[in-house]
């Protein structure tokens, strides 16, 4: 902040993050839900890539001085991920140049690094801003996929204020590396809805199963058809799955020629407004996730699929597919918030997907559990109130909830 500038009851907030703030991705989702009472002339979204178009007017595509995409991670994010825009990224050396063209000068970094590249864009901007300002690095993913990243993030350890993870197994992780205390701060939460799910029907005509989110493993959307075709022998009339997805996670499939089996039937992306309301017309939720015991990628071991929290939040059954070790099995079993399935076991998610078909007393208890544990876990208000004043507390000024 340049000498005699005052701040206000909001400060500025920099939002450091790999994709850009978006629906078209949970984290995106998640955050644009956490800031979405702030106002928006007080953040300021700087990304390292695009995932979906911006949802914050105030954004900075950077990149990294060094643009080698040597990780898997890198290359999968290239092509899957990023929309190639008119003109380049601005390079992460003249970020404070910019926004001090812009008069917008931070008070505070609110950053979600994953991997080397983000880690190198935040150190930069500490290096610009003299490592004056203050940095909550919140984990909500861990790619520890470069030999250069964990050397780097013990370099700018010092330099963090507070450091979150989303999950107990990055929270182990991270403090072991940075040998200081990491607290698990969810960002599963969203505003809950008055309208949910009080009736479970018997199976009949009507039933109706929901996928909704990104699903990066394909080979899990063909176990469900393939079970789904199986079961439909058993009950008549079983409908196709829906799935709503933001158009991108579509294109996704379509660029990787993916023909979606006829079981599911993508249906395009349900507006904020209207999303609750309409999951709570469904029966069952269904989150393909991944399909190994042991995990087979960083984000299955470490991170969990941010969908759970409107599905949970409508009151709906629970059907986690994805391996027993990893993080999003563990949460679920934890927490007794649904059933989990290892998709690639066939004879097993035929099993189980029948037993939640047949017993509709086994969906209303899933159900209303569901709906109680995101009562009392997943409220936002609970979350912008610990957010606020940490902004508060770290900038020794009270900010405005």
């Amino acid at each position: 902040m340049p000498c005699g500038e005052v701040m206000g009851s909001h400060p500025n907030i920099l939002i450091l993050t790999t994709g850009c703030l978006s629906l078209a991705h949970g984290t995106g989702a998640r955050l644009l839900n956490q800031f979405a009472t702030y106002p928006s002339e007080h953040l300021w979204n700087v990304f390292a890539g695009y995932q979906g178009e911006p949802a914050l007017a105030q954004h900075l595509w950077v990149r990294r001085y060094d643009t080698d995409w040597r990780s898997e991670l890198r290359r999968w994010r290239r092509k899957l991920l990023h929309i190639q825009p008119q003109n380049r990224g601005m390079d992460m050396r003249e970020i404070r140049s910019y926004l001090n063209r812009k008069k917008w000068y931070p008070d505070l970094i609110y950053a979600t690094c994953l991997c080397r590249d983000d880690l190198e864009i935040l150190a930069s901007i500490l290096q610009q801003y003299n490592h004056t300002l203050p940095v909550i690095q919140h984990f909500l993913d861990w790619h520890p996929d470069d030999p250069q990243m964990l050397p780097l993030l013990k370099k700018i350890n010092p330099y963090l204020s507070q450091v979150w993870a989303l999950t107990e197994a990055m929270q182990t992780d991270i403090s072991q590396i940075l040998h200081c205390p990491v607290s698990v701060v969810s960002v599963f939460h969203c505003d809950l809805p008055t309208i949910y799910k009080h009736n479970y029907s018997p199976y009949d005509a009507n039933f109706r199963a929901v996928i909704i989110g990104n699903c990066g493993y394909t080979e899990i959307l063909d176990d469900l058809a393939q079970a789904w075709r199986i079961l439909a022998h058993e009950f008549t009339n079983l409908q196709p799955i829906h799935w709503y997805a933001h158009p991108r996670s579509w294109q996704c499939l379509q660029e990787r020629n993916y023909q979606l089996p006829a079981e599911i039937q993508y249906r395009g992306f349900i507006p904020e407004t209207e999303l609750m309301a309409k999951l709570s017309s469904y029966d069952l939720a269904l989150i393909p996730f991944n399909r190994c015991d042991t995990p087979e990628s960083w984000y299955a071991r470490y991170s969990s699929p941010s969908r759970m929290t409107e599905l949970a939040s409508v009151g709906l059954p629970l059907c986690l597919l994805a391996g027993e070790e990893t993080a999003a099995a563990q949460y679920v079993a934890k927490n007794d918030l649904g059933v989990v399935v290892n998709p690639s076991d066939q004879t097993n998610l035929i099993t189980t997907l029948e037993s939640l078909l047949k017993n509709q007393e086994l969906r209303q208890e899933l159900g209303q559990k569901s709906r109680r544990f995101a009562e009392a876990n997943f409220n936002v208000l609970a979350h912008r109130k610990l957010l606020f004043e940490t902004f508060a507390q770290l900038l020794q000024h009270p900010t405005e909830m």
